[in-house]
């Protein structure tokens, strides 16, 4: 029982294996030579006319006879060595530049971690007393009258226009971020052109 079990396996999974035979090149990697019917379609086209029904049929034959033509799918690579050149050459100038890639990479690393002190207000006293002033004419008002909302709108004016801590460019994380994303796709690229 174990032994039919077996050569059925054998023989079943022998089905998957390919096949011994030598391979043989078929006509289907070679040009089809058209020119006869291609002569045989301008007679038709002379005689009975290019729109008569014989001559389109020759026609559709030459069509079909070129489009069924598949040697280029069987040609080798073609080597552009234009674009071989610049390959190599881009390969070069990344190859250079690793180590300044890498130099950037390790900066971009360590500068993620630094933390920033929140930069001191350079506002002078004169400030302080001018807002003082205006906080109290304002507390002074009559509250609802044209005179308090006017006092108000001079606090207001006197707070948004000390922006100076606002109109710092702080060391933003995200930019760091892309950077190094920006190097590791670099080197990525590097790595793909190295493998072709």
């Amino acid at each position: 029982m174990k032994l039919i079990i077996t050569s059925l396996l054998a023989a079943s999974a022998s089905a998957f294996a390919p096949s011994a035979m030598p391979r043989h090149t078929t006509a289907l990697c070679e040009r089809v030579d058209s020119s006869s019917a291609i002569e045989a379609a301008l007679a038709a086209s002379k005689e009975f006319g290019a729109a008569s029904p014989e001559a389109r049929v020759l026609w559709d034959i030459v069509e079909e006879m070129d489009s069924a033509d598949n040697t280029a799918a069987f040609q080798p690579v073609v080597v552009d060595e234009e674009y071989a050149d610049k390959v190599k050459a881009l390969a070069q100038l990344l190859t250079k530049t690793k180590d300044e890639l890498d130099m950037v990479k390790n900066l971009a690393d360590s500068l993620k971690g630094v933390k920033i002190a929140k930069p001191v207000s350079s506002g002078s006293g004169s400030d302080d007393s001018v807002m003082k002033a205006a906080l109290e004419a304002a507390r002074s008002a009559e509250a609802g009258s044209v005179e308090a909302k006017l006092a108000w709108e001079t606090v207001e004016e006197i707070a948004s226009s000390n922006n100076l801590e606002a109109t710092r460019a702080p060391l933003d994380e995200e930019c760091l971020i892309e950077l190094i994303e920006g190097c590791e796709a670099l080197e990525k690229f590097k790595d793909a052109l190295e493998a072709n």
